[in-house]
């Protein structure tokens, strides 16, 4: 069971790193068993750094935390396009998550780092001694960040990371962070063989398993996975709030990071066999083989029914196509929403306006929610309201909703003009935020987006 590695020395390349070539070469050992059946569509290097975390960026590029052997972040944009880089304040991150404000979030020993896609060297460091053994990150339905760190439990708000809240859970030796579709957050407790829930107030529900759990990922219907190689024989567990463990053995396969898939499977990066398991909500198990001696080891979900691997050994990332949504209402597969982008991102209420354009797996009904800033004051790490009694909280800022839409949107592209009014509502001169999110006809909520944007004041 590995531990992050310490910093190797740097070496005396500047902070900007180098673009390189994409080695977009197809995995020989990985046929494609079917038309548009999962395989590995190419591989792209690292320079000679191993991957960590992996994360989709707000930017529709993939973003991984490496090992800071020459660099500390990879960019792999939308066309294959790898950017190394090597941000001042990002030192060996291990966690890599995008955050509800449109940046990306790592943790690293004694804290966090914040970038925005777009100015990744502006990275900012923040101290959260909390945490001294940096692990996942994960975005929580609280609109925080959240990691978990030795026995702690931490909630970070991304308007003021220095206001972060710590909670203890004796026993525990923490592994990997999820967010579950129950409102809560799991935790995989390697030293105490549990699996940890956690709601948003801090109070932790322990569920034991055994063996030394390393990962998790939350599913649909409040049901989450986790990897067990710590476990004999070896397994993929699923486990619902209050239940008992339901168990897949994987042989001696070294299961690791796990990802809840676009095809509603939850997929796990086996290093020992080289490998991708493939396991359904009700249990069925599959592998498909990636390139011998690769060390898979973290994964995350793209764009585009994509998967993306970090091939620990191999220093390098594998995609896997063709993992396809499951059709439609009643499939218990939430609906995703990419690509969204406002164009342009600065316009006077008023036509012309903005085009807003986004991507649905499914069709879906799809609240769009016009986000205003309000003066607050942290409270319990929480951003309320000003009132008595709050006066010493350190200020904030809200995020409150001015205008609402609702629109029937199609499976694929959707464009939407949007002209900064809503009936007798106009938006005045100011920065806001677009917040969008799918529903299916099913209930099912897809994750929330959300894009800046700004109304200069009139000439």
């Amino acid at each position: 069971m590995i531990a992050p590695p310490t910093r190797r020395e740097r070496t005396s390349r500047g902070r900007r790193g180098a673009v390189l070539a994409v080695v977009a070469c197809l995995a020989a050992a990985v046929p494609a068993t079917a038309a548009g059946a999962p395989a590995v569509s190419g591989e792209f290097d690292l320079g000679g750094n191993a991957p960590r975390h992996l994360a989709l960026g707000p930017d529709n590029a993939i973003w991984v935390a490496l090992d800071g052997t020459t660099d500390d972040l990879a960019r792999i944009a939308p066309d294959g396009t790898v950017t190394r880089l090597n941000p001042a304040n990002v030192t060996s991150p291990v966690g890599i998550a995008a955050g509800p404000d449109g940046n990306l979030w790592v943790t690293q020993a004694g804290g966090v780092a914040r970038f925005s896609p777009a100015d990744p060297d502006g990275a900012q460091a923040f101290a959260i001694a909390a945490i001294t053994d940096p692990r996942g990150i994960t975005a929580g339905p609280d609109g925080n960040l959240w990691t978990a760190s030795g026995d702690q439990v931490v909630r970070i708000p991304p308007a003021n990371p220095a206001g972060f809240t710590n909670f203890t859970v004796p026993g525990m030796g923490a592994r990997g962070i999820a967010a579950g579709s129950d409102g809560r957050l799991w935790v995989a407790d390697f030293a105490g063989g549990r699996i940890v829930s956690v709601n948003t107030e801090g109070t932790p529900t322990p569920h034991a398993v055994g063996g030394g759990p390393q990962e998790v990922a939350g599913g649909f219907g409040g049901q989450v996975a986790y990897t067990n190689p710590g476990a004999t024989p070896q397994i993929i567990g699923r486990l619902v709030q209050g239940g008992s463990p339901l168990i897949t053995p994987v042989g001696t396969s070294d299961p690791f990071g796990i990802v809840y898939g676009p095809d509603g499977a939850y997929w796990t990066a086996q290093f020992a066999t080289n490998d991708l398991g493939r396991l359904t909500r009700d249990g069925a198990y599959s592998t498909l083989a990636l390139t011998p001696g690769s060390g898979p080891r973290y994964l995350t979900a793209g764009p585009g029914d994509t998967l993306w691997v970090g091939l620990e050994t191999a220093k390098k990332v594998a995609r896997v196509s063709g993992v396809e949504a499951e059709a439609g209402p009643g499939s218990g597969v939430r609906p995703r929403l990419s690509r969204l982008t406002l164009s342009p991102a600065r316009f006077r209420a008023g036509r012309p306006g903005t085009i807003i354009r986004f991507t649905l797996s499914e069709p879906a009904t799809v609240r769009l929610r016009v986000l205003a800033p309000r003066p607050g004051r942290l409270v319990g790490g929480r951003c309320v309201a000003p009132r008595r009694g709050a006066e010493r909280g350190r200020r904030c800022v809200r995020w409150r909703t001015a205008l609402a839409l609702t629109r029937q949107g199609r499976r694929g592209s959707n464009r939407i003009r949007f002209t900064g009014r809503s009936g007798k509502r106009v938006l005045r001169p100011g920065r806001y935020r677009l917040a969008v999110r799918p529903t299916d006809a099913a209930g099912n909520r897809g994750r929330e987006v959300t894009r800046a944007f700004r109304v200069p004041a009139p000439r």
